[in-house]
This record gives structure tokens, sequence and C-alpha cells, in this order.
């Protein structure tokens, strides 16, 4: 059993409080850890539900002449889906990747697009589908 009064007594690092040791600058890049979760386990994923806050952001609309926002704020996330899908000839490339999110902002105000990268603020849950041998198909419609 956890005692409380120590837990809260160190700092999210593992130093004591008010030690002048700071953690290593290491944040959580969330899209990173995604791709970098399928590639080591040779899996393809579809991200399905999330929650969590995000302390920085850029975000791209498709089809856009405008380059990226970035938003370096707390952020919390309203939507967040996204796939990784490895390639059929596998040795890590992608064939496909997209992940497009929706946060709230402090004001209230929504911001959305595709993620080219997020840092998470603390834990994120996010709730995946795991596919270990996808298959491909190409799908023609007749009108």
């Amino acid at each position: 059993m956890e005692n409380l009064g120590e837990s809260s007594m160190r700092r999210s690092g593992g130093s004591p409080f008010g030690s002048k040791n700071k953690p290593k600058d290491n944040p959580s890049t969330t899209n990173k850890w995604v791709e970098g979760f399928a590639q080591d386990n040779g899996v393809s994923l579809a991200i399905l539900t999330r929650s969590g806050a995000i302390s920085e952001v850029a975000l791209k609309h498709k089809g856009s002449q405008l380059q990226s926002q970035e938003f370096k704020e707390q952020l919390n996330l309203v939507s967040f889906s996204g796939a990784y899908i490895l390639s059929p000839s596998g040795g890590g490339s992608s064939s496909t990747k997209f992940f497009n999110t929706s946060l709230v902002r402090d004001d209230y105000s929504v911001v959305s697009g595709s993620a080219l990268h997020m840092v998470a603020l603390g834990p994120v849950l996010l709730s995946v589908f795991f596919l270990s041998d996808p298959k491909f198909y190409k799908i023609t419609t007749t009108d």
C-alpha cells in the first residue's frame, strides 16, 4: 500500500520536494509514441477514444494553403482519432498515417485539424484497436 504522505512529497520526476534536481526534458509527444508503439510491436492500430490534456500542438488543415498553427497552452482533448497502418511489405514504413484532433482552449474556443505533433501535459488515455495482420483491398463501386 502506498503512503500518500510520501508520494505527495515527490515531484513528477521522482526527486524529493524542494530538490534542485530537475527532471530531464523529455516531453511525451503523443504522435511519436503511437507510431513507435506500432512499429516496435509490428501492429497497425486505430485510435477509438481519448482523454487527457495537451500542452503543445501543431495543427494543419488538409487542402489549406495556410501554414500549420501551433498552440502552446493547456488544451483539453475533445476528440483524437487516427490510424497508423503498417505497409504490407513491412520494414517500418507506414502506408497510412493520420491523426485528427479537436481541442478546447481555456476560453472554451475549439481548435481542430490534422495533428502534426502533440505534447501531453500529463497522462493521455487512448483506447486503441490493434490489427496484427491487416489485409488491403481495392474496392470499386458502380453507381
